[in-house]
């Protein structure tokens, strides 16, 4: 009796990746073509920073990566990019007079919302 693992599929679609996929390619349309501000993506980049782990999961569940190492790598890095882009565009938007560095923000707010959520 030989045991076979189910073969995963080049592109595994799902109904919460497709959503994720199509938001991602939305919100780059709006960008390119200007009808978004630096201001509104910040605003949506900190709506994905809330849900961050669930966010890299999903994205690294459409991935063609049969192993399942590989896409917990995967879903690492995508967190960890997410973690900068949010940073960088706090730091563009958010005005620091005297409030300190909003690196600790950020921070104490991915403490503060994904840990629950690796629980």
């Amino acid at each position: 009796m030989s045991s076979h693992s189910p073969t995963r599929p080049l592109w595994q679609f799902s109904l919460q990746g497709l959503l994720v996929l199509t938001t991602l390619i939305a919100v780059a349309l709006a960008v390119v073509s200007g009808h978004l501000s630096i201001r509104v993506l910040t605003h949506y980049c900190f709506l994905i920073f809330a849900v961050g782990p669930w966010f890299a999961y999903l994205m690294s569940e459409c991935l063609p990566v049969a192993s399942p190492q590989l896409r917990t790598a995967a879903a690492n890095m995508i967190l960890l990019v997410l973690f900068v882009v949010t940073l960088k565009l706090a730091e563009t938007v958010v005005q620091t007079n005297g409030s300190g560095p909003i690196a600790l923000v950020v921070a104490l707010a991915a403490a503060l919302l994904w840990t629950p959520q690796y629980m």
